[in-house]
């Protein structure tokens, strides 16, 4: 089958096997080999992308559901400016995922910021498909609310500034 998608920006036409996972394609089609792919089906959340914004797990996304959205590793997301939003977030609040982690809860952390979602047990429960426990629920609540804050301010200068 043909599935034509972006991934990390690129436009790309891909023929596979529809149910072949979103984390299969990225390390065997797209050569990325920061995805991780050791459990195979929700087990410890360490493959997270954004697909249209969204953090999924890339395990649990069949080939199917990416036609015509967009994919965003880490990879990617590292180098943007959201990315610059969460580090300071962590910094502010003086907590830092792990390294095995990172990737995964930085992508959920700006899912979450995207979509302004203040709500504790909502932050919670979305962070809970990372499987990881060196981060304890407070801190993660006060990321995202640190972040968003953050977020603000530079959206409101860059509109001061226009």
């Amino acid at each position: 089958m043909k599935i034509d998608c972006t991934i990390d920006g690129k436009t790309l036409t891909l023929s596979l096997n529809s149910d072949k996972p979103l984390s299969l394609i990225l390390r065997e089609n797209m050569g990325n080999e920061e995805t991780v792919n050791h459990c195979n089906g929700m087990m410890c959340g360490l493959c997270t992308v954004l697909v249209d914004g969204k953090a999924v797990l890339s395990c649990m996304v069949p080939a199917f559901e990416i036609r015509g959205k967009s994919v965003i590793t880490f990879d990617s997301f590292r180098r943007s400016r959201d990315m610059k939003d969460i580090e300071k977030a962590y910094e502010a609040v003086g907590a830092y995922p792990c390294s095995d982690c990172y990737a995964s809860r930085s992508l959920i952390f700006h899912s979450l910021v995207d979509e302004g979602v203040t709500d504790r047990n909502q932050i919670i429960k979305e962070l809970s498909i990372v499987r990881c426990h060196c981060l304890d629920a407070e801190s993660q609540v006060k990321i995202v609310q640190k972040a968003i804050e953050i977020r603000r301010k530079r959206y409101v200068r860059r509109t001061q500034l226009t």
